[in-house]
């Protein structure tokens, strides 16, 4: 079975943006399906990536259960597989983040990948793999933001619910003095988790809204004299129906035992 584009560009797409979700936290299944068991890699080929390579960072899976990487660190692959920032990891030496690397790699009978959740998976089996990855969890309390919302039953003007035709995507940017977000079939576990870059700490969904939903929004990162666009904060209330709630919550961090250069291929 061939990956639909579609379906390969939400896998992509969601893990770019670094979701928060653990990726190996328990799926919800039927009391008669048995979970599926967790990838595995059949073959990888890991090189040092060429010094004079012009070409900047890339992952990309592919039909067959293939998987492309080029220009990667090793930090870059870790914050995938877990879903977590840079300040939440600890423990890696300095060339996890100097030295990059080109990997192509298969998943055990060519499995396809075709959600998040295994994306997340063959990365961490690939660290373990060849990597030699070792690592524990530590959770600590810390500040987090519910995405709740604001007026309950009613919805802003700007959040829509997704019609059969949308396809899956999300995407950020920013000019420096206007940022943007667009999304397009997102459910809003993943629009929680997509905006915690731009909220500055995790985003938990609390909002109760099933389904998934299309919007599209601008705000100004930083609020300045000169600034022609509300603050997020704002823009999510006024045009979503949704607000950024300060709360406490359980922060997951990773402490990394062990990693090492790659073995000889």
């Amino acid at each position: 079975m061939l990956t639909s584009p579609a379906t390969a560009l939400r896998v992509l797409l969601l893990l770019s943006l670094a979701f928060a979700a653990s990726p190996l936290s328990a799926q919800t299944q039927s009391p008669s399906t048995a979970p599926a068991p967790p990838l595995r890699v059949e073959v990888a080929t890991v090189r040092p990536h060429p010094a004079n390579g012009s070409d900047g960072s890339d992952r990309r899976v592919l039909p067959g259960g293939r998987f492309v990487a080029t220009g990667t660190t090793v930090r870059a692959f870790i914050r995938i597989a877990f879903g977590l920032d840079d300040n939440r990891i600890t423990g890696l030496p300095g060339w996890a983040d100097n030295e990059l690397f080109d990997i192509t790699a298969t998943t055990a009978d060519h499995v396809e990948i075709t959600t998040p959740q295994q994306y997340q998976q063959f990365l961490l089996a690939l660290l373990e793999d060849r990597f030699q990855l070792k690592f524990h969890r530590e959770h600590v309390e810390g500040p987090v933001y519910w995405l709740e919302v604001d007026k309950p039953g009613k919805l802003g003007p700007g959040l829509a619910p997704s019609t059969p035709a949308s396809q899956a995507n999300m995407s950020t940017s920013s000019n420096g003095a206007r940022a943007f977000m667009r999304a397009s079939k997102m459910s809003m576990a993943d629009v929680a988790a997509a905006m915690r870059r731009q909220a500055g700490r995790p985003v938990e969904d609390h909002t109760g809204l099933q389904g998934n939903f299309d919007f599209s929004i601008q705000w100004a990162p930083e609020q300045t004299a000169d600034s022609t666009d509300p603050s997020l904060f704002t823009v999510l209330k006024e045009q979503l129906g949704l607000k950024l709630q300060p709360a406490k919550g359980s922060i997951e961090t990773l402490a990394v035992d062990h990693i090492a250069h790659p073995t000889e291929n």
